[in-house]
Protein backbone atom coordinates (compact mmCIF):
# COMPACT_ATOMS: atom_id res chain seq x y z
CA UNK A 1 0.00 0.00 0.00
CA UNK A 2 2.84 2.36 0.93
CA UNK A 3 4.66 1.85 -2.34
CA UNK A 4 1.48 2.54 -4.33
CA UNK A 5 1.02 5.78 -2.37
CA UNK A 6 4.62 6.81 -3.01
CA UNK A 7 4.34 6.01 -6.70
CA UNK A 8 1.22 8.19 -6.89
CA UNK A 9 3.10 10.97 -5.12
CA UNK A 10 6.10 10.65 -7.42
CA UNK A 11 3.86 10.93 -10.46
CA UNK A 12 2.21 14.07 -9.10
CA UNK A 13 5.60 15.58 -8.29
CA UNK A 14 6.75 14.94 -11.85
CA UNK A 15 3.57 16.60 -13.10
CA UNK A 16 4.15 19.49 -10.62
CA UNK A 17 0.66 19.08 -9.13
CA UNK A 18 -0.51 20.18 -5.69
CA UNK A 19 -0.23 17.42 -3.08
CA UNK A 20 -1.64 18.69 0.27
CA UNK A 21 -4.76 16.50 -0.07
CA UNK A 22 -2.67 13.35 -0.34
CA UNK A 23 -0.65 14.34 2.70
CA UNK A 24 -3.84 14.86 4.68
CA UNK A 25 -5.25 11.44 3.72
CA UNK A 26 -2.14 9.42 4.50
CA UNK A 27 -0.71 9.60 8.01
CA UNK A 28 1.42 6.43 8.14
CA UNK A 29 4.72 7.48 9.77
CA UNK A 30 7.21 5.33 7.80
CA UNK A 31 5.50 6.15 4.52
CA UNK A 32 5.53 9.86 5.30
CA UNK A 33 9.22 9.69 6.21
CA UNK A 34 10.00 7.94 2.93
CA UNK A 35 7.80 10.45 1.16
CA UNK A 36 9.80 13.35 2.61
CA UNK A 37 12.95 11.85 1.14
CA UNK A 38 11.24 11.31 -2.20
CA UNK A 39 9.88 14.84 -2.24
CA UNK A 40 13.22 16.35 -1.27
CA UNK A 41 14.94 14.58 -4.14
CA UNK A 42 12.18 15.42 -6.61
CA UNK A 43 12.00 19.10 -5.66
CA UNK A 44 15.75 19.57 -5.32
CA UNK A 45 16.32 18.23 -8.82
CA UNK A 46 14.41 21.23 -10.17
CA UNK A 47 16.14 23.90 -8.11
CA UNK A 48 18.40 26.57 -9.57
CA UNK A 49 22.12 26.26 -8.97
CA UNK A 50 22.36 29.87 -7.80
CA UNK A 51 20.21 32.34 -5.90
CA UNK A 52 19.68 36.09 -5.56
CA UNK A 53 19.90 37.92 -2.25
CA UNK A 54 20.30 41.28 -0.53
CA UNK A 55 23.96 41.54 0.50
CA UNK A 56 25.32 43.83 3.23
CA UNK A 57 28.28 45.74 1.77
CA UNK A 58 29.85 46.83 5.04
CA UNK A 59 29.30 49.81 7.39
CA UNK A 60 28.04 52.84 5.49
CA UNK A 61 28.22 51.10 2.10
CA UNK A 62 24.61 50.03 1.88
CA UNK A 63 23.09 46.91 0.34
CA UNK A 64 23.21 45.39 -3.13
CA UNK A 65 20.83 42.78 -4.51
CA UNK A 66 23.13 40.24 -6.12
CA UNK A 67 22.47 37.24 -8.35
CA UNK A 68 24.61 34.15 -8.98
CA UNK A 69 25.14 33.34 -5.30
CA UNK A 70 25.59 29.75 -4.09
CA UNK A 71 22.44 27.84 -3.18
CA UNK A 72 22.08 27.45 0.62
CA UNK A 73 22.71 23.91 1.88
CA UNK A 74 21.60 21.82 4.84
CA UNK A 75 24.39 22.24 7.40
CA UNK A 76 22.78 20.67 10.46
CA UNK A 77 20.25 17.82 10.63
CA UNK A 78 17.66 20.17 12.19
CA UNK A 79 17.80 22.62 9.24
CA UNK A 80 15.34 23.15 6.44
CA UNK A 81 15.82 24.98 3.16
CA UNK A 82 12.98 27.24 2.03
CA UNK A 83 12.09 29.01 -1.13
CA UNK A 84 11.32 32.49 0.19
CA UNK A 85 7.86 33.57 -0.96
CA UNK A 86 7.42 36.80 1.00
CA UNK A 87 9.78 38.85 3.11
CA UNK A 88 10.11 42.43 4.31
CA UNK A 89 12.59 45.09 5.39
CA UNK A 90 13.06 45.98 9.04
CA UNK A 91 14.42 49.08 10.75
CA UNK A 92 17.01 46.73 12.24
CA UNK A 93 18.31 46.11 8.72
CA UNK A 94 19.00 49.83 8.45
CA UNK A 95 20.92 49.67 11.73
CA UNK A 96 23.03 46.93 10.13
CA UNK A 97 23.75 49.05 7.06
CA UNK A 98 24.89 51.90 9.33
CA UNK A 99 27.33 49.59 11.09
CA UNK A 100 25.41 49.55 14.38
CA UNK A 101 25.22 45.74 14.63
CA UNK A 102 28.74 44.47 15.27
CA UNK A 103 27.75 40.79 14.99
CA UNK A 104 26.73 41.17 11.34
CA UNK A 105 29.67 40.61 9.00
CA UNK A 106 30.26 42.24 5.64
CA UNK A 107 28.78 40.21 2.73
CA UNK A 108 26.06 38.78 4.96
CA UNK A 109 22.80 37.85 3.25
CA UNK A 110 20.47 39.97 5.34
CA UNK A 111 16.80 39.78 6.35
CA UNK A 112 15.11 38.01 9.25
CA UNK A 113 11.39 37.94 8.42
CA UNK A 114 9.17 36.11 6.01
CA UNK A 115 7.23 33.13 4.73
CA UNK A 116 8.75 30.32 2.69
CA UNK A 117 7.96 26.96 1.16
CA UNK A 118 10.01 24.06 2.48
CA UNK A 119 11.99 22.40 -0.31
CA UNK A 120 14.39 20.29 1.76
CA UNK A 121 14.50 18.98 5.32
CA UNK A 122 17.35 17.76 7.50
CA UNK A 123 17.17 14.17 8.76
CA UNK A 124 16.32 15.20 12.35
CA UNK A 125 13.44 17.52 11.45
CA UNK A 126 10.29 15.89 12.84
CA UNK A 127 7.49 18.46 12.61
CA UNK A 128 8.05 20.01 9.19
CA UNK A 129 7.72 18.52 5.70
CA UNK A 130 8.61 19.44 2.14
CA UNK A 131 5.78 21.41 0.54
CA UNK A 132 4.60 23.14 3.70
CA UNK A 133 4.55 26.92 3.93
CA UNK A 134 6.05 28.27 7.11
CA UNK A 135 6.38 31.58 8.86
CA UNK A 136 9.98 32.01 9.98
CA UNK A 137 10.56 33.64 13.36
CA UNK A 138 13.32 36.22 13.47
CA UNK A 139 14.52 34.33 16.56
CA UNK A 140 16.04 30.86 16.24
CA UNK A 141 15.25 28.43 19.07
CA UNK A 142 16.69 24.95 19.60
CA UNK A 143 13.76 24.13 21.89
CA UNK A 144 15.91 22.07 24.26
CA UNK A 145 18.34 24.30 26.18
CA UNK A 146 17.69 25.87 29.58
CA UNK A 147 16.81 29.22 28.03
CA UNK A 148 14.30 27.65 25.64
CA UNK A 149 12.68 25.71 28.48
CA UNK A 150 11.99 29.11 30.06
CA UNK A 151 10.67 30.45 26.71
CA UNK A 152 13.65 32.81 26.72
CA UNK A 153 14.27 31.99 23.07
CA UNK A 154 16.11 35.19 22.30
CA UNK A 155 18.99 33.84 24.39
CA UNK A 156 18.88 30.25 23.13
CA UNK A 157 22.29 28.61 23.55
CA UNK A 158 22.32 27.63 19.87
CA UNK A 159 20.06 30.33 18.52
CA UNK A 160 18.76 33.81 19.28
CA UNK A 161 18.89 36.46 16.59
CA UNK A 162 20.90 34.62 13.97
CA UNK A 163 19.08 35.12 10.67
CA UNK A 164 20.39 38.03 8.66
CA UNK A 165 22.84 38.77 11.45
CA UNK A 166 25.22 35.95 12.37
CA UNK A 167 24.05 33.67 9.54
CA UNK A 168 22.49 34.31 6.14
CA UNK A 169 18.88 35.47 6.21
CA UNK A 170 15.61 35.84 4.34
CA UNK A 171 15.82 38.73 1.84
CA UNK A 172 16.46 36.54 -1.17
CA UNK A 173 15.11 33.65 -3.18
CA UNK A 174 16.19 30.78 -0.90
CA UNK A 175 17.33 30.49 2.73
CA UNK A 176 18.53 27.96 5.28
CA UNK A 177 16.48 27.92 8.48
CA UNK A 178 18.09 26.29 11.57
CA UNK A 179 16.11 24.40 14.22
CA UNK A 180 13.04 24.45 12.02
CA UNK A 181 10.83 22.47 14.39
CA UNK A 182 11.01 25.22 17.02
CA UNK A 183 11.72 28.32 14.92
CA UNK A 184 8.94 28.15 12.33
CA UNK A 185 5.13 28.10 12.28
CA UNK A 186 2.92 26.40 9.70
CA UNK A 187 0.90 28.71 7.45
CA UNK A 188 -2.43 26.92 6.77
CA UNK A 189 -3.25 26.36 3.07
CA UNK A 190 -6.56 28.23 3.31
CA UNK A 191 -4.72 31.55 3.64
CA UNK A 192 -2.06 30.97 0.96
CA UNK A 193 -1.80 33.83 -1.53
CA UNK A 194 -4.27 36.02 0.38
CA UNK A 195 -4.10 39.32 2.21
CA UNK A 196 -4.19 37.30 5.43
CA UNK A 197 -0.94 35.61 4.45
CA UNK A 198 0.57 39.04 3.74
CA UNK A 199 -0.41 40.09 7.25
CA UNK A 200 1.16 36.98 8.74
CA UNK A 201 4.59 38.21 7.60
CA UNK A 202 4.25 40.86 10.32
CA UNK A 203 4.25 38.00 12.85
CA UNK A 204 7.91 37.17 12.17
CA UNK A 205 9.12 40.16 14.16
CA UNK A 206 7.35 43.46 14.63
CA UNK A 207 4.02 42.27 16.06
CA UNK A 208 5.54 39.95 18.69
CA UNK A 209 8.26 42.52 19.37
CA UNK A 210 5.70 45.25 20.07
CA UNK A 211 3.59 42.92 22.18
CA UNK A 212 6.30 41.12 24.16
CA UNK A 213 8.90 43.84 24.72
CA UNK A 214 6.66 46.89 24.63
CA UNK A 215 3.52 45.76 26.44
CA UNK A 216 3.97 42.47 28.30
CA UNK A 217 7.47 43.28 29.59
CA UNK A 218 6.12 46.76 30.35
CA UNK A 219 3.47 45.35 32.68
CA UNK A 220 0.55 46.52 30.54
CA UNK A 221 -2.84 46.79 32.23
CA UNK A 222 -6.18 48.04 31.02
CA UNK A 223 -6.70 51.76 31.59
CA UNK A 224 -3.02 52.74 31.50
CA UNK A 225 -1.55 55.83 29.91
CA UNK A 226 0.99 54.84 27.26
CA UNK A 227 3.49 56.80 25.21
CA UNK A 228 5.16 55.39 22.10
CA UNK A 229 8.34 57.26 21.20
CA UNK A 230 8.83 56.70 17.47
CA UNK A 231 5.98 55.30 15.39
CA UNK A 232 7.83 53.64 12.57
CA UNK A 233 6.68 50.09 11.79
CA UNK A 234 7.63 48.54 15.15
CA UNK A 235 6.15 51.47 17.08
CA UNK A 236 2.96 51.15 15.04
CA UNK A 237 2.95 47.42 15.75
CA UNK A 238 3.07 48.21 19.47
CA UNK A 239 0.17 50.60 18.96
CA UNK A 240 -1.86 47.90 17.18
CA UNK A 241 -1.18 45.53 20.07
CA UNK A 242 -2.42 48.06 22.63
CA UNK A 243 -5.90 47.50 21.21
CA UNK A 244 -5.99 44.21 23.13
CA UNK A 245 -5.62 46.09 26.44
CA UNK A 246 -7.88 49.16 26.06
CA UNK A 247 -5.51 51.91 27.27
CA UNK A 248 -6.95 55.11 28.69
CA UNK A 249 -4.63 57.47 26.81
CA UNK A 250 -2.04 57.09 24.05
CA UNK A 251 0.69 59.61 23.27
CA UNK A 252 2.36 58.90 19.92
CA UNK A 253 5.56 60.84 19.31
CA UNK A 254 7.28 61.32 15.94
CA UNK A 255 8.46 63.93 13.46
CA UNK A 256 6.91 62.21 10.43
CA UNK A 257 3.52 63.66 9.50
CA UNK A 258 2.41 60.56 7.61
CA UNK A 259 3.15 58.23 10.53
CA UNK A 260 1.21 60.47 12.89
CA UNK A 261 -1.71 60.44 10.46
CA UNK A 262 -1.60 56.63 10.41
CA UNK A 263 -1.74 56.63 14.21
CA UNK A 264 -4.89 58.73 14.04
CA UNK A 265 -6.45 56.18 11.68
CA UNK A 266 -5.42 53.28 13.92
CA UNK A 267 -7.40 54.89 16.70
CA UNK A 268 -10.47 53.39 15.00
CA UNK A 269 -9.31 49.84 15.71
CA UNK A 270 -11.59 47.74 17.95
CA UNK A 271 -10.33 48.20 21.50
CA UNK A 272 -9.20 51.78 20.95
CA UNK A 273 -12.61 53.38 20.38
CA UNK A 274 -12.61 54.93 23.84
CA UNK A 275 -8.88 55.66 24.00
CA UNK A 276 -7.81 59.30 23.93
CA UNK A 277 -5.01 59.60 21.36
CA UNK A 278 -2.63 62.57 21.31
CA UNK A 279 -0.41 63.08 18.25
CA UNK A 280 2.85 64.63 19.45
CA UNK A 281 4.81 66.26 16.63
CA UNK A 282 8.41 66.55 17.78
CA UNK A 283 9.80 68.58 14.87
CA UNK A 284 10.56 71.42 17.28
CA UNK A 285 12.04 69.12 19.90
CA UNK A 286 9.34 69.91 22.46
CA UNK A 287 7.73 66.47 22.84
CA UNK A 288 8.55 66.33 26.56
CA UNK A 289 6.91 69.68 27.21
CA UNK A 290 3.80 68.67 25.26
CA UNK A 291 3.37 65.35 27.09
CA UNK A 292 4.01 66.80 30.54
CA UNK A 293 1.50 69.59 29.92
CA UNK A 294 -1.16 67.09 28.83
CA UNK A 295 -0.51 64.90 31.88
CA UNK A 296 -0.42 67.89 34.26
CA UNK A 297 3.24 67.11 34.98
CA UNK A 298 2.46 63.62 36.23
CA UNK A 299 4.05 61.74 33.32
CA UNK A 300 3.08 58.46 31.66
CA UNK A 301 2.54 54.98 33.11
CA UNK A 302 4.31 53.08 30.33
CA UNK A 303 6.76 54.61 27.84
CA UNK A 304 7.80 52.51 24.84
CA UNK A 305 11.03 53.52 23.09
CA UNK A 306 10.87 52.40 19.45
CA UNK A 307 13.52 54.44 17.65
CA UNK A 308 16.89 53.09 18.71
CA UNK A 309 18.76 56.38 19.07
CA UNK A 310 19.81 58.33 22.18
CA UNK A 311 17.20 61.05 21.56
CA UNK A 312 14.48 58.45 21.99
CA UNK A 313 15.82 57.40 25.37
CA UNK A 314 16.09 60.99 26.58
CA UNK A 315 12.42 61.60 25.84
CA UNK A 316 11.49 58.40 27.67
CA UNK A 317 13.31 59.21 30.88
CA UNK A 318 11.82 62.68 30.96
CA UNK A 319 8.16 61.65 30.56
CA UNK A 320 7.89 58.44 32.61
CA UNK A 321 5.93 58.99 35.79
CA UNK A 322 7.15 58.08 39.26
CA UNK A 323 6.58 54.34 39.55
CA UNK A 324 6.23 54.01 35.77
CA UNK A 325 7.94 51.76 33.29
CA UNK A 326 10.21 52.32 30.27
CA UNK A 327 10.25 49.47 27.74
CA UNK A 328 12.94 49.56 25.08
CA UNK A 329 12.24 48.17 21.59
CA UNK A 330 14.81 50.14 19.62
CA UNK A 331 18.09 48.59 18.46
CA UNK A 332 20.73 50.90 19.90
CA UNK A 333 24.16 51.22 18.34
CA UNK A 334 25.37 54.22 20.32
CA UNK A 335 25.60 54.90 24.07
CA UNK A 336 23.08 57.07 25.89
CA UNK A 337 23.19 58.51 29.39
CA UNK A 338 20.81 57.68 32.20
CA UNK A 339 20.32 60.90 34.15
CA UNK A 340 20.67 59.20 37.52
CA UNK A 341 20.65 62.52 39.34
CA UNK A 342 17.00 62.83 38.23
CA UNK A 343 16.00 59.18 37.93
CA UNK A 344 17.30 57.50 41.07
CA UNK A 345 14.30 58.57 43.19
CA UNK A 346 11.70 58.02 40.44
CA UNK A 347 11.07 54.36 41.36
CA UNK A 348 10.79 53.58 37.66
CA UNK A 349 11.41 50.23 35.97
CA UNK A 350 13.39 49.64 32.79
CA UNK A 351 13.24 46.62 30.48
CA UNK A 352 15.12 46.06 27.24
CA UNK A 353 16.26 43.24 25.02
CA UNK A 354 15.41 41.05 22.05
CA UNK A 355 12.02 39.52 21.57
CA UNK A 356 11.57 35.79 22.16
CA UNK A 357 8.64 34.81 19.98
CA UNK A 358 6.56 33.01 22.59
CA UNK A 359 3.52 35.00 21.40
CA UNK A 360 3.90 34.24 17.67
CA UNK A 361 1.52 31.27 17.49
CA UNK A 362 -1.19 33.18 19.38
CA UNK A 363 -0.83 36.30 17.25
CA UNK A 364 -0.94 34.24 14.05
CA UNK A 365 -4.21 32.69 15.17
CA UNK A 366 -5.68 36.12 15.89
CA UNK A 367 -4.59 37.34 12.45
CA UNK A 368 -6.08 34.28 10.74
CA UNK A 369 -9.34 34.73 12.66
CA UNK A 370 -9.46 38.43 11.80
CA UNK A 371 -9.13 39.60 15.42
CA UNK A 372 -5.83 41.40 14.71
CA UNK A 373 -5.45 43.21 11.38
CA UNK A 374 -1.77 43.93 10.74
CA UNK A 375 -2.13 44.78 7.04
CA UNK A 376 -2.46 48.42 8.08
CA UNK A 377 1.29 48.24 8.73
CA UNK A 378 2.01 47.40 5.07
CA UNK A 379 2.29 50.50 2.89
CA UNK A 380 3.79 48.95 -0.25
CA UNK A 381 3.95 45.55 -1.94
CA UNK A 382 6.88 45.14 -4.32
CA UNK A 383 8.58 42.38 -6.35
CA UNK A 384 11.83 40.96 -5.03
CA UNK A 385 13.57 41.94 -8.26
CA UNK A 386 13.14 45.55 -7.09
CA UNK A 387 14.77 44.97 -3.70
CA UNK A 388 17.21 47.88 -4.08
CA UNK A 389 14.37 50.26 -4.93
CA UNK A 390 12.43 48.96 -1.92
CA UNK A 391 15.41 49.69 0.34
CA UNK A 392 15.70 53.20 -1.05
CA UNK A 393 12.02 53.80 -0.33
CA UNK A 394 12.29 52.38 3.18
CA UNK A 395 15.35 54.48 3.95
CA UNK A 396 13.50 57.57 2.72
CA UNK A 397 10.21 56.66 4.36
CA UNK A 398 8.98 60.21 4.78
CA UNK A 399 9.29 60.96 1.08
CA UNK A 400 7.53 57.75 0.04
CA UNK A 401 5.11 57.44 2.98
CA UNK A 402 6.60 54.01 3.57
CA UNK A 403 5.83 51.75 6.51
CA UNK A 404 6.47 48.03 6.08
CA UNK A 405 7.29 47.09 2.49
CA UNK A 406 6.19 43.56 1.62
CA UNK A 407 8.61 41.90 -0.82
CA UNK A 408 7.19 39.11 -3.00
CA UNK A 409 9.41 36.61 -4.83
CA UNK A 410 8.95 37.20 -8.56
CA UNK A 411 12.28 35.65 -9.53
CA UNK A 412 11.62 31.92 -9.19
Amino acid sequence: MGSLFLNDMAQKLEEEKEIPALLETKQDGPVINELVGLMTTAVSSKLPESVSHAIYQGPGNGMKFEAGLPMPQILQPTDVIVKVLKTTICGTDLHILRGNVSTCAERRRIGHEGIGEIIEVGRDVKERQVGQRILVSCITACGKCVECEEKFYGHCEDGGWLLGNEIDGMQGTFARIPHADYSTYIVPPQVWNTDVEDGLVMCSDILPTGLELGLLDGGIKSGMTIAIVGVGPVGLAALVSTSMFTPKTLFVIDTNDHRLEVCQQLGKLPGLENTEIHLIDNKDGDAVEQVMKLTKNRGVDLVIEAIGIPAGWYICQDIVRAGGHIAMLGVHGKPATIALEKMWFRNFRLTAGVMHGYTIAGIMEKVIQGEVKPNCLISHKMPMSQMEKAYDMFQNAGMHKALKILIVNDIC
